[in-house]
């Protein structure tokens, strides 16, 4: 079972990343539960709490978070991207950091919708692999 966490905040940019991340497990017949927190700071603990469950063989972190005028914007994206790496490096499964961090919204639209970038599409299929490299070791 893999775990989608995703942010509700900028829902405009992680809807589309969930619907391309759910789109490709569901065409891989991977089964996931999805997750949802209010936004990106609060996926660092959850992921925490789901992968002490032991009940899952990866988490994909799903966010977004656009550049603003103040600089909260530095301090969340500090935040998110030390936690999960934090959390990542000493997990005993795959954790995928599916946050993007762009200049504008648009830029995160690009990466986001299915039918542009698809970047929810691309961190389903990290998981997958990594949850195959894990398996080897």
């Amino acid at each position: 079972m893999i775990a989608i966490v995703k942010a509700d905040f900028n829902q405009e940019i992680t809807g589309p990343l969930l619907k391309g991340c759910v789109d490709y497990l569901k065409e891989q017949q991977a089964p996931f539960e999805l997750w949802e927190v209010p936004g990106a700071v609060e996926t660092v603990a959850l992921s925490k709490k789901l992968m002490d469950t032991g009940s899952y063989k990866s988490i994909i972190v799903l966010g977004a978070i656009v550049k603003g005028d103040t600089d909260h914007y530095e301090y969340v994206c500090n935040f998110v991207t030390h936690g999960i790496a934090t959390l990542s490096a000493s997990a005993h499964i795959p954790v995928v950091f599916g946050v993007l961090t762009t200049q504008t919204e648009e830029l995160a639209l690009e990466r986001a919708l299915p039918e542009r970038m698809n970047k929810g599409a691309e961190f389903a299929e990290t998981a997958l692999t990594m949850m195959g490299l894990f398996a080897k070791i």
